[in-house]
């Protein structure tokens, strides 16, 4: 879908779907030739977006629903719609997820495999998928005959095939529903990897499922690689305090197509702000592509070693940093330029600190690291950067389409 939106220059629709948190539901079914599934994709945008696009909200979610048909096809039992709302803010007294996965959400993962019957072990025996998360030599055996796991379980569910298939979640030895975080993450990542869930649709509803459950607690799994055709997954705390910057730099890297944005916002989302010294280092190479980008764009050459302040230079040459219709050196104009230089340059100034507090030197027993707030800082610099530079030329390639 986006990169449909970005080829057809759909760029409102494309902002409100790379920014908006999104959920597809069922919300009907029609009987009528055969039966149709209803379903509608909503996207919660940030409230500053859904102002921004209010007026012209059901356009765009006409737009975005007219481009889901093309990519879901029209004949698969099933229609598609979207609608754009505001995204939500938390009840009131509702604390922020702290980073542990609850008891109950464990349940609900576990209870819900149980429900669906599911083959945990997949395509897989049961002693090859364990063997993948647990050390089977080193657990004991619930059969006297036998000297540990490994060997009882070969016995139960290889040989004799005499347990029931959901044996493993009440078995104390893995003791899944309270086992440490790590484990558990561990587990249901495996039980939707590639080589052990063969089944596309199967694996796909799962991880919907097990995200659905885990949403309430600040996780999510994000697949990691491509094994086979087929996304492996690995899991990945939601990103609070960077959540709004990062959205931003999301639509920036949609609308510019660019992987090695992608890229470098996979990283951050990974680490967020608990480790400064690495986001603030992101920071400072996600300003400097994105002016590599828009000059790649504009066709302007720059050096290979070019950093921020050389590229700021040339970037300011070809982006009209004035509002539509006011003199590039009216009054103020000096002014913009100082705020887009110094947010270009807080990415960059905090790169020498980040080598000096990073993880390759030695610490005293007096040392301080870089804080999450430098973090948040450098990042919310570089994403109000590349949201304006990114503005002002689009808004400069449309009026010279224009005028052509």
């Amino acid at each position: 879908m986006a990169d449909l939106l970005r080829q057809k220059g759909e760029h409102d629709a494309l902002r409100a779907m790379s920014q908006a948190d999104i959920e597809i539901d069922e919300v009907g079914y029609d009987n009528w030739n055969g039966g149709t599934e209803l379903w509608t994709v909503f996207l919660r945008v940030p409230v500053s977006v859904f102002v921004s696009i209010e007026d012209s909200r059901n356009e765009i979610a006409g737009i975005i629903s007219k481009n889901l048909e093309l990519v879901t096809g029209k004949d698969n039992g099933y229609w598609v719609s979207a609608e754009i709302s505001p995204m939500r803010a938390l009840p009131p007294g509702r604390r922020l997820p702290d980073g542990k996965i609850g008891e109950r959400t464990r349940a609900a993962i576990l209870d819900e495999m149980r429900a669906r019957e599911i083959v945990w072990h997949g395509a897989l025996d049961e002693i090859a998928f364990l063997s993948r998360i647990f050390d089977l030599s080193s657990l004991p055996s619930h059969d006297s005959r036998f000297q540990n796991a490994e060997q009882d379980i070969w016995q139960h569910c290889i040989n004799n095939f005499d347990w029931s298939q959901d044996w493993v979640y009440s078995d104390p030895r893995f003791r899944l529903y309270a086992a440490d975080q790590d484990t558990f993450l561990k587990f249901i990542c495996e039980v939707l990897h590639p080589i052990v869930r063969k089944d596309d649709a199967e694996q796909d509803a799962l991880a919907r499922a097990f995200n659905g459950h885990l949403r309430a607690d600040g996780w999510e799994l994000v697949e990691d690689a491509i094994i086979d055709g087929r996304p492996a997954y690995v899991p990945q705390r939601k990103v609070h305090a960077l959540g709004g910057s990062v959205q931003r730099i999301k639509a920036v890297a949609a609308t510019l197509n660019s992987d090695t944005l992608y890229e470098d916002l996979r990283r951050l989302e990974r680490i967020g702000d608990s480790e400064p010294g690495e986001a603030i280092a992101l920071a400072k190479e996600i300003v400097e592509s994105c002016c590599k980008l828009i000059l790649d764009d504009r066709k302007v050459a720059y050096s290979e070693k070019a950093e921020i302040p050389e590229l700021l230079k040339l970037l300011r040459k070809e982006i009209k940093i004035m509002p539509d219709g006011i003199d590039e050196n009216a009054k103020g104009a000096n002014e913009i330029r100082g705020i887009l230089t110094s947010l270009g340059n807080i990415a960059h100034a905090l790169a020498p600190l980040r080598n000096a507090y990073g993880k390759g030197h030695g610490r005293g027993r007096d040392f301080k690291g870089l804080q999450p707030r430098h973090a948040r800082l450098a990042i919310g610099a570089a994403s109000t950067f590349v949201d304006f530079v990114l503005d002002r030329h689009l808004s400069q390639v449309a009026a010279e389409t224009a005028e052509s």
